[in-house]
């Protein structure tokens, strides 16, 4: 299967449009790559790159399906985008819904748990994705499924969801259920190369330490290098990492020391505009690239 990161950053991208940090000004001046919020496409290998399924849609999905050929339309209203699968309901990674709003002609469908499903059909701007020729459809937890493109029974994928711990969003207040938040297990049919794609969770638990070894590649949450690096100062505790929903990726209990002599493909995604790993010169940066993980970036591109 052909994997491409459509987006690298958390909620705002970076740069963010109302942020002049040392990051976003690095990015504006262009010293270090813009990133636009984080989305995945995969194509299975028989579809030979006709047919794609997208992982969360963020509002940026227009830009990001310009910026890649593929996911360009052919002839009239014809989408190459087959399915949408969402790993929770924040609105940067289902924002995008309302922008392909227009689709309806294509019949995009939308699969998540039912937690996320209830909270998106309940905002009018994305309950349209529940209306034929579009379907909103309950992805089982635990269970690994067929995901095909509709017309074409040769292409698809085989897919498990992993609830993972987390919550709903914050909009949402922050309830601590069971389907909130999800990695997908992800290997073209037959296969035994697997991609794990799970750009949100606040904790490794034994099933996603799991999930993350059997994986040949797995994209993990990347969004905070430290637990307070947006309140560096101590004056807004709530705006820690994990109290929104996110392992910090250093310190003594972050990803890197969890993982630690891990010997698949570990890249870190979902990065927030505060990350110090945006900056190649910093010590965060250095400490993934010496544990011999990846940061990714928009754009990149890897076939499994």
């Amino acid at each position: 299967m052909i994997v491409r990161v459509l987006g690298s950053a958390a909620g705002g991208g970076v740069p963010q449009w109302n942020c002049g940090c040392a990051n976003c000004e690095a990015a504006r001046a262009g010293r270090t790559p813009r990133r636009t919020q984080s989305t995945l496409a995969v194509s299975p290998e028989a579809s030979a790159g006709r047919y794609w399924f997208l992982f969360n849609c963020s509002s940026d999905v227009a830009g990001q399906i310009e910026s890649f050929v593929p996911l360009r339309p052919g002839e009239g209203r014809f989408t190459p985008i087959n399915q949408i699968l969402l790993t929770d309901a924040n609105l940067d990674h289902i924002g995008g819904l309302a922008v392909l709003r227009s689709a309806f002609g294509a019949g995009i469908s939308v699969r998540s748990t039912a937690v996320v499903r209830e909270i998106g059909l309940a905002q009018r701007s994305f309950a349209h994705f529940a209306a034929a020729p579009n379907r909103w459809i309950e992805m089982p937890l635990g269970t690994t499924i067929p995901v095909r493109a509709d017309d074409r029974v040769d292409d698809w994928l085989e897919v498990r969801a992993i609830a993972v711990p987390g919550s709903t969003p914050g909009y949402d207040g922050r309830r601590a259920v069971r389907g909130a938040v999800v990695a997908y297990e992800i290997a073209d049919r037959g296969s035994k190369n697997r991609l794990l794609f799970a750009p949100v969770f606040g904790a490794i638990n034994d099933t996603l330490a799991g999930a993350i070894a059997s994986a040949s590649v797995a994209f993990l949450d990347g969004t905070f290098f430290t637990d307070d690096e947006m309140d560096p100062k101590g004056m807004l505790p709530q705006r820690r990492a994990r109290a929104m929903g996110h392992q910090p990726v250093g310190g003594g209990g972050g990803t890197l020391a969890q993982l630690h002599g891990a010997q698949n493909r570990i890249v870190f995604t979902h990065l927030n505009n505060s990350n110090p790993m945006l900056d190649p010169q910093s010590e965060a940066h250095a400490a993934v690239r010496a544990s011999g993980a990846e940061i990714a970036y928009d754009g990149m591109e890897l076939t499994l």
